[in-house]
Order: structure tokens, then C-alpha cells, then sequence
């Protein structure tokens, strides 16, 4: 599907598109910015047309939209291998990307080599991630290298001895050790590209991308963009020491009783034994009441565990198990507003790609844009207490999350930038000067 756009046999120009987050729908056609036939994509390829590049094609770029870093390296891959059919297939094309889109192809361009006829690229309210690999994908690529670097110069001396030696089974001594050897060759190759991702794709952005073929959008009243920013920069005390020394006493109170349960529990036939034989015979002197000392070790055990726990929580454990707790809520916080379920941990946001960090910029410090300024967001929110109050059904109410939803986008400024004429305006004119330096799209005066 990704790529049936890209076979047509005419040659005009292409204008991908790659949504962001939560904007994902499984038509080309519809209303969203990115969909075919939407007043974004209408009034882009008008202003294409009057800057001389007519019938411009309008191909989305289809991803599942879910705040998974798994699902935007996923959906890199695919838009590659969208991009480099379109360029194989002799079409001048340019990528429109939004929000978490702009990651989408900053990766996927990542995977890409030069292509001459990739025109420009523009991205509206992308917060761009910088990554770095977790501990355990970062040992693996470690294991991967050492045992290629290892395995591979053991295969190919192998190789040679056995063959010198003139071996009558050439056959089966290639395909062992020659597939040993491949496979090690692989594991090196892995795991180095695993580690020096962020170096091998800026690498390839400078050979295959100039700054001025980017084109970042955004505003500072972006709440999506400020939101993770804000995330990612704030390293919050969630748990206080003397919460965390209260939370270790009531701890050790508990621990005095488990502790003190549990030697009785497991000492506790031998210090019965005698008394149950006392009974049995009948001698309830000294001797017996002697035998029920062994009830002092209750406070002297509790005792024991209470006191070396909670001396340890006011020595300074207390102050370590609230940076260890603080530490675990943050990068929970972090993974859920990232996406951390794949393979890269978040290390930072910019408003620029970090493969092109002179990428152009266009800062909006409007107060208002596209329709939306602070009264939009009062009228969608009464536009949204009518349905929920009405109970419209089907089509409405608070039941319809997709109403909720696109009621609610409305009125944010992150959702904006499509619906503004002076941003499409500048769009336009960039897709036009990128295949106007390139020579990648016909363009008719």
C-alpha cells in the first residue's frame, strides 16, 4: 500500500505526507491534514500550481499513529522504502511531516542514501528526540562485535587450512564454516551499526541532505512541543527523604514482625519441646516457667531488625530510597510521554533535527494562527459540553472518542500550523526553491 502511489506512470511531482501521533486513519482520502483531498493538501497543491509545479500528487504515508517508539522506527523503515521507490521510479518528491511524523522521517531519512530527486522536507511542531541505546540492546551490540571480530579470523583460517590441506569435502567445509563466517561477518556489521547509529546517520545527512532542504515550523505556544520539553529538561523530587525515612520506619516495623515471626516459626518446635515434655510428665515447677524465657528473644529479635533498619533510613538510606524512587516515577513519566518501548532511550528534545542541526527554521511568535487564538479554545470546550449534554448518539457525546478528539485538537495551537495560508504560503515556496536548486521537479513559469 505504502508504495502504490509511487507506480503510476506519470512523473509529477510527489508530496508525502507522515502524521503524528493519535492521527492515524486507514483511508488516503478524508479530511485529515494529510489525507488526500483535505483543505491542507487542496490549497498546498494550489499554491504548487501557481509557483509552477501543477497536478502535484499527494501520497500519505500510513503508520499506526501510537505513541511507540517501536511503531515510529517501524514506520521509518516503511516511509524508506516508500522514499526509495519513489526515487527509483524517477519521481521528484518532498516529505510533510507533523509532530512525532518529523521522528518518523528523521529516522527513515536516516536509512536513506542521496536521492536527486528528493525535493524538500518540512516538518510543523516535531519535538525531536536524541537518543541513546539501553544498557541491555547496547550489551548485545557489544556481544555482537566481540564475537564477530572474534569468530570471523577463526572461520576464514579454517577456510584456508582446510582447503589447503586439499580436504575432499569442499562442499561441506564452505557451506559450515563459509556460513559461520557470513554469520559473524553479520553479527560485527549489527552490532557496530547499532552503536553508531547517531554518527552513521549524520554522516548521511550531510552527504545527502542540505540544511536548507529542512524546514522546521513551529511556535513557542506549541503546548505539545513545551509539554515534552518541560519532560524532558525537569528532574522533579517526587518522593521527599523525610517521606521516604517515614516510609522506611513504618518498613521496619514490619520487617520486626515478619523477621520475628519467622524465627519462631522456624525455631519454635525447639523451644516447645521442653515444655510439652514437662506437661506430658506433669512438672509445672521453676523448671517450666524457666523453659518460657525463650519469649525474651520476641522484643530482642524485633528489636534488632526495627532498630538496624531504621537507623539505616536515618544514616542516609532514607535519602537514597527517595533518589532511587524519584528516579523510577520520572523515567516512568518519561517513558510514557516518549514511547519507551523499543530499543533507544530518550536523552533530550530540540526543536531541530539533530542529524541537521542547521536545518531552516520558521519561529511563529504569533499570538494567533490559523484560526486559532485563546477564545477557540473556550468555544471548543462548550462545543464539547453541548455534545456530552445533548448525548448525541453515535455521531457525538462522550461516547464518540473521535469527536472528543477532533473537538478538542481543534482548539490547540499544535494543531494549527495546517489550517494557516501565510504557513502553507511558505511551504509552497520552499518545496519550489529545494527542486528548483535540485532540478528535481518540472517547474513551468
Amino acid at each position: 500500500m505504502l508504495g502504490g502511489r509511487a507506480e503510476r506512470a506519470d512523473r509529477g511531482a510527489v508530496i508525502v505526507t507522515v502524521h503524528g501521533t493519535n492521527d492515524a486513519a486507514p483511508e488516503d482520502d478524508g479530511g485529515r491534514w494529510w489525507q488526500k483531498g483535505s483543505p491542507f493538501t487542496e490549497r498546498l497543491v494550489g499554491e504548487l500550481a501557481q509557483r509552477g509545479i501543477a497536478g502535484a500528487e499527494i501520497v500519505p504515508m500510513h503508520w499506526s499513529g501510537a505513541n511507540s517508539d517501536y511503531d515510529r522506527l517501524t514506520g521509518s523503515a516503511n516511509l524508506a522504502r516508500l522514499l526509495h521507490r519513489l526515487d527509483k521510479d524517477g519521481r521528484p518528491h518532498a516529505v510533510i511531516a507533523h509532530s512525532h511524523g518529523g521522528n518518523v522521517t528523521q529516522e527513515a531519512l536516516a536509512q536513506t542514501s542521496r536521492a536527486g530527486r528528493r525535493g524538500g522536507v518540512v516538518s510543523f511542531g516535531t519535538p525531536f528526540f536524541t537518543r541513546r541505546l539501553k544498557a541491555v540492546p547496547l550489551a548485545i551490540a557489544l556481544f555482537q562485535i566481540v564475537m564477530g571480530a572474534v569468530v570471523a579470523p577463526i572461520m576464514v583460517w579454517y577456510l584456508i587450512s582446510i582447503l589447503g590441506e586439499g580436504t575432499d569435502k569442499i562442499v561441506e567445509t564452505i557451506v559450515v564454516f563459509g556460513g559461520l563466517l557470513a554469520l559473524s561477518l553479520w553479527s560485527l556489521v549489527a552490532g557496530v551499526r547499532k552503536i553508531f547509529h547517531r554518527a552513521f546517520a549524520m554522516r548521511r545527512f550531510a552527504k545527502s541532505m542540505s540544511p536548507k532542504d529542512w524546514l522546521v515550523i513551529h511556535s513557542p505556544r506549541d503546548e505539545a512541543m513545551r509539554l515534552l520539553e518541560q519532560a524532558a529538561v525537569l528532574s522533579p523530587h517526587y518522593v521527599k527523604t523525610e517521606a521516604a525515612v517515614r516510609a522506611l520506619t513504618a518498613f521496619a516495623a514490619l520487617a520486626g514482625v515478619v523477621v520475628t515471626t519467622a524465627v519462631f516459626l522456624l525455631y519454635g518446635g525447639y523451644f516447645l519441646r521442653p515444655i510439652i515434655d514437662k506437661i506430658s510428665a506433669g512438672e509445672f515447677g521453676l523448671g517450666m516457667a524457666a523453659d518460657f524465657t525463650f519469649l525474651l528473644l520476641v522484643p530482642v529479635v524485633y528489636g534488632a531488625v526495627f532498630l538496624l533498619i531504621a537507623g539505616l533510613a536515618r544514616a542516609g538510606g532514607g535519602w537514597l530510597y527517595a533518589k532511587v524512587l524519584s528516579s523510577a516515577i520520572h523515567g516512568g513519566v518519561l517513558g510514557a510521554a516518549f514511547g519507551d518501548d523499543g530499543r533507544f532511550k530518550l536523552t533530550g528534545i530540540r526543536r531541530l533535527p539533530p542529524y541537521l542541526s542547521e536545518a531552516k527554521e520558521q519561529r511563529i511568535d504569533a499570538l494567533s494562527f490559523g484560526g486559532v487564538d485563546d477564545a477557540a479554545v473556550f468555544v471548543a470546550a462548550q462545543k464539547l459540553y453541548d455534545s456530552i449534554v445533548a448525548a448525541e448518539g453515535p455521531e457525538g457525546g462522550i461516547t464518540d472518542a473521535d469527536t472528543m478528539w477532533k473537538r478538542l485538537s481543534d482548539a490547540l495551537y499544535h494543531n494549527a500550523y495546517m489550517r494557516d495560508d501565510g504557513v502553507i504560503a511558505v511551504v509552497a515556496d520552499h518545496l519550489v526553491d529545494a527542486w528548483g536548486r535540485k532540478g528535481g521537479a518540472q517547474i513551468n513559469p
